[in-house]
Formats: structure tokens, C-alpha cells, sequence
């Protein structure tokens, strides 16, 4: 794939869209007011094997604008895969990734490029929740975040989702990573920059449903968990030792009762003792299995994703912004 030529006098918005047909024009819409002819943009929407029509809309907006693009996918990759797929196809000095739901709120953009030519690497805006969201749904996103920060060798702050500002060399450090499961806010993380937050209250979805299934979320945690940390081999070795030192100790008493003239009485003790030391084995077996298929995976040299459409780079629009200058420092 030819590498896209570098601008610095454009910013990248990355916008990943499943079935988001009835969003696509309203993201378009409120990008449009808040950043207005201000900015030299280009807005790449990624559609992820979208079955409604989706492209079919950025097409329309195609025609009337030339700063948008589209890349398309052959099938349904995820929305990390399309997030990369962006990356790869920008060509701003600063890349924004953010949904297409408009629960990333748009009027936040000035803010986060204000940040970003103030001299910052990394803008990440934190969200303090959701307007219209469950209790199941709460509890499981700080339970994830909970999970991850205490095996994880790299923090993720509770809130802080994909929706981000990335300078050029970030973004460029984050296309360095070959993974072909990627988990973007954990790839940026482990990168090191520091980021320049603040905080939002997301809206509720305006239309569509969120494809985010349970299943899909439980997945997406599995993939960030074994993305960014070895710890959880380590607590399977961890428990395994436990449980042997457990076994140990019930076997020394055991023969220390038959040697006095008692024996150790109970079906139960037995059941339960083999119970533990079944879901141990299960347990630690099931962690290694999700390391080997993340490695079996990544041997095969398969791609992360495949491109069906991509537009063709089209020339930039004319600016007359001054402020694309950043600090040095």
C-alpha cells in the first residue's frame, strides 16, 4: 500500500462506522459546526463490513465534499481494526479517532486541538458517563477498567475511551505495533506520552443501536487484557502454587490423623478438594489458551483487516487558519 503523504496544514478525523446509517450525516453535520471552515480537514469515514447503507451516505457527502473519504472493509473486522485502518489512511499532523455514534461529542474537537498546538502529543478526553445508560451497563465498564489496572502493566483511566487526539508521531509509533488484535487506548498508553485530559458527560445515542453486544465487550476485555500484560500467566503460576501449597498441607494432616489412629472422615472434603483443584487446572489452561491463539494468530501473518473501497487522496482544501503553528516546546 503506497504510504500517504504527510500534511501539516491538515488534521485527520477517523470516524470507524457499523451500520450507522442513520448517523453518518449528523456526525457530518455537527463536525461542520463545530470546527466550521476553520480547519483544513479530512474526514475518513471506515465502514466495518456494514450491511445497511452506510457507505452508500458517505458517499453522498462525498460528492459534496471533497474532504471526505471513505474506506470500506470486505467484512465486519471490529472497531479497533477500523480504527487502525484510519490511522494507516491519514495523512494530518494530528489524527482524532471518534465514533459515529455522537456519544463523542464533536464541540469538544477546539478544545482537544487547542491542546494539541499548545504542544501536546496526546489529548484525551475522559468520560464521566452516559446519559441514558443502565446499571449493567455502568457496573460492567468499571468493572473492566477495575480488571485491567490491576493486571495490566500499563493504567487505563476509568472513562477514558477511543476517542483521542494523536500527533503525528504517535500515531506514527502506533502503526510500528503489528498486533493483529489491537487495542488502541492500551497501544497509546504503553507508548508513554503524556496526555492532556478532560472530562465530559457523553449523550445518548441519537439513532441506531450500539453493536456492543456483552459478548462482544467480555471479547474486546479478553483482547485488551492479554494485549497489554503477561500478568495473568503469572497469577495462573501464582494460583497453581497456591493450590499445591494447599494440597500439601491437607496431605501432611491427613497422615498426621492416620499415624495418631484417626482418619480423616468425609466424601465432602474430598469433592470439594478435587472441585478446587479441577477449576484451578481449568482456570490456568483456559489463560494459556488465550496467550497460544493470540500467538497462533499473529504467526500466521494473517491481515488485520482487508480493504474492499479506499478513495483516492484528493488535494487539500485552502485554509486560511493561522493557528496550525504549534509550540516547539
Amino acid at each position: 500500500m503506497q504510504e500517504p503523504h504527510i500534511s501539516t496544514n491538515l488534521v485527520s478525523l477517523i470516524l470507524p462506522a457499523y451500520n450507522e446509517e442513520g448517523n453518518v450525516e449528523r456526525i457530518y453535520d455537527s463536525i461542520q459546526h463545530a470546527l466550521g471552515s476553520s480547519e483544513n480537514l479530512e474526514i475518513i469515514f471506515v465502514d466495518d463490513g456494514s450491511s445497511d447503507g452506510t457507505a452508500q451516505c458517505v458517499r453522498r457527502l462525498r460528492a459534496a465534499d471533497p474532504a471526505v473519504r471513505l474506506v470500506r472493509f470486505v467484512r465486519n473486522f471490529g472497531h479497533q481494526a477500523a480504527l487502525l485502518a484510519g490511522i494507516e489512511a491519514s495523512r494530518g499532523a494530528a489524527v482524532i479517532t471518534l465514533d459515529c455514534d455522537l456519544q463523542h461529542p464533536p464541540e469538544l474537537l477546539p478544545r482537544m486541538l487547542e491542546a494539541w498546538r499548545a504542544g501536546a502529543q496526546v489529548v484525551q478526553p475522559v468520560r464521566l458517563g452516559t446519559a441514558g445508560i443502565g446499571w449493567f451497563k455502568r457496573f460492567t465498564s468499571a468493572f473492566f477498567y477495575r480488571l485491567i489496572n490491576l493486571i495490566s502493566d500499563v493504567p487505563l483511566i476509568s472513562g477514558a475511551a477511543d476517542y483521542l487526539l494523536l500527533d503525528r508521531k504517535v500515531a506514527e509509533a502506533v502503526l510500528t505495533f503489528h498486533d493483529r488484535k489491537p487495542f488502541l487506548r492500551g497501544l497509546v498508553a504503553w507508548l508513554g506520552y503524556t496526555p492532556v485530559r478532560f472530562e465530559y458527560v457523553a449523550p445518548p445515542r441519537v439513532a441506531g443501536a450500539s453493536s456492543y453486544s456483552t459478548a462482544k465487550m467480555f471479547r474486546l476485555a479478553v483482547q485488551a487484557v492479554t494485549g497489554v500484560s503477561s500478568k495473568p500467566l503469572r497469577f495462573s503460576f501464582y494460583l497453581g502454587c497456591c493450590a499445591a501449597l494447599l494440597c500439601l498441607v491437607y496431605s501432611v494432616y491427613a497422615v498426621v490423623e492416620f499415624a495418631t489412629g484417626h482418619t480423616v472422615q468425609g466424601w465432602t472434603s474430598v469433592i470439594v478438594t478435587l472441585t478446587f483443584l479441577g477449576a484451578v487446572q481449568l482456570v490456568s489452561v483456559g489463560i494459556l489458551g488465550e496467550y497460544l491463539a493470540r500467538i497462533y494468530e499473529q504467526t500466521r501473518g494473517m491481515p488485520r483487516f482487508v480493504i474492499l473501497e479506499r478513495d483516492e487522496i484528493l488535494p487539500e482544501r485552502k485554509t486560511t487558519h493561522a493557528a496550525v503553528t504549534r509550540d516547539p516546546s
